[in-house]
C-alpha cells in the first residue's frame, strides 16, 4: 500500500506548538488553514506555513491548493523540506492515477533526502504497479492481437468460402447456358435433320413421280403401238378376204 508522508510529524518539527498544528491534530482543518494563511500574509516566502497550508487543504479536499502551496515548497532552500513537498505531491498524483508523475516526484524526493524511507517504498511500491500494470497491457494487447488475427482468419475464411459459393454458382451458370446451348444446338441439329430426312423423301418422291410419268408414257407409247398394231392387222385381215372373194 502506498503510504502517504506523516504531515502531522513533519509540521511538528517545523513549528513546534504551534497554532496551526494544534488546530491540525484536533482536526480543525479550517482553524488551522486559517492560521497557515494569516502566517503567509506576513512571510509570503514562508516555507513551512507554505506546508501547513498545503497539508491542511489536502485534508479539506482542496486539490487545487494543496498542489499549489506544496509547488512553493518544492524550491525551497531546505532540502528536506522540498523533499516531503515532492513526496506528498507525488501522492497526490498517485491518488490521481497519474503514475509516470508521481514516480517522477518520488525519484526527486530521494535525490533530495536519500533517508526518506517512505519515498523509498512507495517508489518502489509504484514501479511494481507499473511494471504489473505493463505486464498487464501487454497481455491484453496479445489477446486483442490473437482476437484480431482469428477475427481475420475466419474473415478470410468466409471470404474464401464466399469466393467458392460464387465460383459455384458462377460454374452452375456456365453449366446451365452450356446445356441450354446443348439443348438448342441438339433441337436445331435434329431440325436439320428432320429437314434434311424430308428433302430426302420430296426428292425420292419426285424421283418416284418422274419414273412412274416415265414409266406411263411409256405404257402409254405401247398401248398406242398396240392399237396401231390391232389395225394393221385388222387391215390385212380386210385385205384377204378381198382376195378371197375374188
Amino acid at each position: 500500500m502506498i503510504r502517504f508522508f506523516s504531515l502531522l510529524l513533519f509540521l511538528g518539527l517545523v513549528f513546534g506548538q504551534d497554532k496551526g498544528k494544534t488546530a491540525y491534530e484536533d482536526g480543525k482543518f479550517d482553524e488551522a488553514r486559517a492560521y497557515y494563511e494569516h502566517v503567509l500574509k506576513n512571510r509570503k516566502k514562508d516555507d513551512a506555513a507554505h506546508f501547513g497550508l498545503g497539508a491542511t487543504a489536502y485534508q479539506q479536499q482542496d486539490m487545487e491548493t494543496a498542489a499549489r502551496s506544496l509547488n512553493n515548497v518544492m524550491h525551497s532552500e531546505d532540502k528536506s523540506l522540498a523533499s516531503k513537498a515532492m513526496y506528498n505531491l507525488g501522492n497526490m498524483f498517485r491518488d490521481q492515477q497519474k503514475m509516470e508523475e508521481s514516480l517522477g516526484l518520488y525519484r526527486k524526493a530521494i535525490e533530495l533526502d536519500p533517508t526518506d524511507e517512505d519515498a523509498k517504498v512507495n517508489y518502489e511500491l509504484l514501479k511494481q504497479v507499473l511494471r504489473q500494470q505493463q505486464q498487464q497491457q501487454e497481455k491484453d494487447s496479445d489477446k486483442d492481437q490473437n482476437q484480431e488475427k482469428q477475427d481475420q482468419q475466419k474473415q478470410d475464411q468466409n471470404s474464401e468460402y464466399q469466393d467458392e459459393q460464387n465460383q459455384n454458382k458462377d460454374q452452375d451458370k456456365d453449366k446451365k447456358e452450356q446445356d441450354q446451348q446443348q439443348s438448342q444446338s441438339n433441337e436445331e441439329k435434329k431440325e436439320q435433320e428432320q429437314q434434311q430426312t424430308q428433302a430426302k423423301q420430296d426428292e425420292s418422291q419426285d424421283e418416284k413421280t418422274d419414273k412412274q410419268m416415265q414409266a406411263e408414257a411409256i405404257l402409254n407409247a405401247l398401248k398406242d403401238q398396240e392399237k396401231i398394231n390391232q389395225k394393221r392387222q385388222i387391215a390385212k385381215s380386210k385385205s384377204r378376204k378381198l382376195e378371197k372373194d375374188w
